[in-house]
């Protein structure tokens, strides 16, 4: 596949961005993020709600000042995010990607989750999935997971990437691209496929 082919479309995916619920055809589907719960709760688990409020907050914004940016060309952030904003702009300007997707919307066929992926490009000649943090640091336990989750989901549509990547963001206007996760990692899938397994299984008995 060439690294320029549009990414699939997804008819009959909606997401209800207030409830942070994705919906295939009206029914709704757990997202890669809900899935993963156990894992984030591992992690972050002992740091206040405070600050993981402050960090989700942080992480929207930019996020969101990126989609403006790709999408429609707006070229501003809010000034107390602007490093990290700086730090998006400046690994463009150093990698030069031909920017395939943002804020990309995808579902497994069999598996039925969903999830937006943060970035699809082209870089060197092959399709990277990239995921944008802006955490103080990229926590390889989550990313891995991720990362595969959303690359198996585009996969059962017939997409393929050759390469999956985090482009960490800093604050001061540095980043970090880490693009060394393995192209097919077993053991993050199969970490998220058992955390599918055990939702699955509860959503059955909460019903």
């Amino acid at each position: 596949m060439g690294m320029t082919e549009a990414l699939p479309m997804t008819a009959g995916l909606e997401f209800e961005a207030h409830t942070h619920t994705y919906r295939l055809d009206g029914i709704a589907l757990p997202s890669v993020t809900q899935v993963m719960q156990p894992l984030s709760q591992a992690h972050y688990g002992g740091i206040p709600g405070s600050a993981l409020d402050a960090a989700a907050e942080r992480g929207t914004s930019v996020h969101g000042s990126i989609e403006d940016y790709l999408k429609r060309g707006v070229d501003e952030a809010v000034p107390e995010y602007g490093g990290y904003y700086d730090a998006f702009k400046k690994w463009m300007a150093d990698a030069g990607p031909q920017v395939l997707g943002s804020e990309c919307r995808v579902f497994h066929r069999s598996l039925r989750y969903a999830g937006t992926a943060d970035m699809a490009c082209g870089i060197g000649g092959e399709a990277v999935l990239i995921d944008i943090k802006t955490s103080s640091k990229i926590v390889e336990m989550l990313a891995r997971v991720q990362l595969e989750a959303y690359k198996r989901a585009f996969e059962s549509q017939g997409y393929r990437f050759a390469r999956k990547a985090v482009l960490h963001l800093r604050n001061d206007g540095t980043y970090r691209y880490e693009d060394s996760y393995e192209p097919v990692d077993s053991e993050a899938w199969e970490a998220f496929a058992g955390l599918l397994v055990l939702r699955n299984y509860i959503e059955k008995y909460r019903r």
